[in-house]
């Protein structure tokens, strides 16, 4: 913690920390939301559409109960200060609106809701006397019926529930909204040469897709004590 203090800064609570830096051939963002894997994952989602048209070029990101990071091919921290990105902008409640709607109209998330739905609402039935549907088969009837009512009923009730559901399970958006509206005017910006020690567990997130096999974690505690040092300035 004392080092984190003395190569950046501590987030204080009322504040939203946001850390800039490169690393190889990349340049990462990282921001202390401490809201929830689920809150900060819906967070990122919305972030990389903005930082895209922004410029930006992300090209990915991860989540932890406590941070988020996001990584570009372009320097965020020199398109903050040059103005061409607006923190203030770029974290406005907005997102909630219609950068939401268009993210849940292009991922699988609402189909995947909605079958459920159907199926509790005794649109679907999965089992008929002698016979019973498979998962491809609901899958197929459930995505049918979504996509004729999403082009004729918008305003459906199972529409409308499929949404609640996902904001609600899936993507913990009243958390998320009501931190926005929180750190409004709240938003602090440290530009740093490296990474930090608060970064250093965000990081470790990136790439970790099992392999199998001893070789996995030599490389986790290699890229750890590179990561670490790098932090602790060692």
């Amino acid at each position: 913690m004392a080092i984190q203090a003395e190569k950046s800064v501590l987030p204080k609570r009322d504040e939203l920390l946001i850390e800039t830096f490169p690393r190889g051939n990349r340049f990462y963002l990282v921001a202390y939301p401490f809201e929830g894997r689920l809150a900060h994952q819906t967070l990122g989602m919305l972030l990389t559409r903005r930082l895209d048209r922004s410029g930006a070029k992300p090209l990915g990101f991860v989540a932890t109960d406590y941070s988020l990071a996001i990584w570009c091919l372009e320097d965020i921290g020199a398109l903050i200060g040059a103005k061409t990105i607006s923190l203030s902008e770029l974290f406005d409640e907005d997102m909630l609106g219609d950068d939401l709607e268009a993210w849940l109209n292009e991922t699988w998330l609402l189909k995947r809701t909605f079958r459920s739905c159907a199926v509790i609402a005794g649109l679907i039935e999965r089992r008929h006397p002698g016979k019973e549907k498979t998962g491809r088969q609901v899958t197929v009837s459930a995505d049918l019926i979504y996509d004729v009512l999403r082009s004729h009923e918008p305003d459906h009730i199972l529409l409308e529930a499929t949404r609640q559901d996902a904001a609600q399970g899936l993507l913990d958006i009243g958390r998320l909204g009501a931190m926005l509206a929180r750190i409004k005017g709240h938003i602090r910006l440290k530009r740093l040469d490296q990474i930090s020690p608060l970064a250093v567990p965000v990081m470790l997130e990136i790439g970790k897709e099992p392999v199998g096999g001893s070789a996995d974690e030599q490389l986790l505690a290699e890229a750890a004590e590179d990561l670490i040092a790098d932090a602790m300035g060692l």
